[in-house]
């Protein structure tokens, strides 16, 4: 297996809390971005969102991208 599919595997064996953590963060990602699309003149509110997104990540993308 290649190192694509080594991250798929280990992304499987996340636990369930981390992997709970892990849609949210993708979610409230893409709230961020559709917010920056959709209200151009506020530029800060979509980056609140985007920065809450990438500290819920974390633990789950430590978990999968570990050597």
């Amino acid at each position: 297996m290649g190192w694509f599919g080594d991250k798929t595997e280990r992304f499987r064996q996340v636990p369930n809390p981390y992997f709970s953590m892990h849609i949210t963060a993708k979610f409230l990602a893409g709230v961020g971005l559709g917010v920056l699309l959709a209200t151009w003149l506020l530029i800060w509110t979509g980056w609140i969102f985007i920065v809450a997104a990438l500290l819920i990540a974390i633990p789950s993308a430590r978990i999968v991208l570990r050597k």
